[in-house]
């Protein structure tokens, strides 16, 4: 996209808009400005908003692009709200014990205490510990959220708006001769010394009972103990001793087991075209502010150095797609997440093109965020629209 300066080089046209030189703003033929409103949006280019109800003098930085944003009701846009991260505390649970009032912690314990019981530190259940996207700022009351928040990004709807969620199953068999040795040693450990013998004598006589082929009893015969060298290290198990002395093997009882729920992913990608320079210098700040946020810090909460001990986690994010001034009705939700990853391309028409002051006129950005927590059934309850 080429720029062309006027003759006495107070404007220039670029995009097919003529701009002010010395301002950079878009101007009409008969050289006054084009927008009104733009003019009070570049004067506030980088704003700082504080709210009066922060007594500490907190103030939030807003980012918005594009500068002369439409806001109203009918408005689609998409809102990053940045936070310090807040470790969620391991949570562990407490024991009851005989004699003592209330509950004890393990590190209190002594060598004579006898456990009555688990006592659980929350009301998610005794053993579950907090969730990282619960422990966030977000999730406060607004004017403590508020007092939290360091930056918020408003940017245009991203070009893909997606969501995905999945959970993870897997195959898993258990054979006779696997499920004897389980109810095996169920028996032993309550104290049934006579359980394992006694069950493995069992199943091999049920398997006499199944095959009348002298040849094949003796077969699962040797696969028991095929069985016990194997446990051992040996190369060799109850399955591969059967077919090879009577083409079957033991029957796997084969089924699909939940196994676990993972972490969403969402990617997003934008694209910015500044106006002018000064639309320009706030894509600078937007993206300069994602990588400052997404990057560790080397000093301690108190601002004071940490001797290189510990470094603290990147900034948290709270994503929400955003209908004027009230979350979306329809679209999906999110969790607190983390900015994973984040490309840049500055010179997105496949050309490098900029202003005369070096601004590019045309820059794509791809963000990749994770959230803190898998998703529960649970967490439906308290969101509208399509969930999460």
């Amino acid at each position: 996209m080429a720029t062309v300066y006027s003759k006495d080089g107070s404007t220039y046209t670029t995009g097919g808009i003529t701009y002010d030189a010395s301002s950079g703003r878009p101007i009409t033929s008969d050289g006054g400005f084009l927008l009104d409103q733009e003019n009070n949006a570049i004067a506030s280019t980088n704003k700082e908003t504080s709210s009066s109800n922060n007594a500490d003098g907190h103030k939030t930085k807003l980012f918005t692009y594009p500068v002369a944003r439409k806001n109203d009701s009918e408005t689609d846009y998409f809102m990053m709200e940045i936070a310090e991260y807040q470790a969620p505390g391991l949570n562990l649970p407490a024991f009851e014990v005989e004699g003592v009032q209330g509950s004890v912690k393990g590190n209190d314990l002594k060598e004579d205490s006898v456990i009555k019981g688990v006592v659980g530190q929350g009301k998610d259940g005794t053993f579950a510990l907090k969730r990282g996207a619960n422990n966030q700022a977000f999730t406060e009351e607004l004017e403590e959220k508020k007092k939290k928040i360091k930056a918020i990004i408003c940017l245009p709807m991203p070009r893909n708006i997606t969501d995905s969620q999945g959970v993870q199953y897997g195959e898993s068999s258990l054979n006779p001769i696997e499920a004897t040795g389980l109810a095996a040693g169920s028996e032993l450990l309550q104290g049934n010394i006579n359980s394992l013998k006694n069950a493995f004598s069992a199943t091999l006589t049920a398997g006499n009972k199944a095959i009348s082929d002298p040849d094949t009893q003796k077969t699962i015969a040797a696969a028991l103990s095929g069985t016990a060298i194997g446990a051992l290290g040996g190369n060799v198990n109850a399955n591969q001793l059967i077919s090879r002395a009577s083409g079957q093997i033991l029957n796997p009882n084969l089924e699909l087991l939940f196994q676990g729920v993972g972490i969403r992913n969402f990617p997003f990608q934008f694209q910015f075209f500044p106006r002018n320079p000064h639309e320009g210098l706030t894509v600078m700040n937007i993206i300069r502010k994602l990588k400052t946020e997404m990057a560790p810090r080397r000093t301690a909460k108190d601002g004071n150095s940490s001797n290189g001990v510990f470094i603290r986690t990147p900034s948290v994010f709270q994503l929400t797609y955003m209908k004027g001034s009230n979350k979306h009705p329809f679209l999906n939700s999110f969790l607190p997440a983390v900015l994973s990853d984040m490309k840049v391309n500055y010179s997105a028409s496949g050309a490098h093109s900029t202003f005369y002051d070096g601004t590019p006129t045309h820059i794509r950005m791809d963000l990749q965020f994770k959230e803190l927590n898998p998703l529960y059934a649970e967490d439906y309850d308290s969101v509208g629209g399509v969930g999460y």
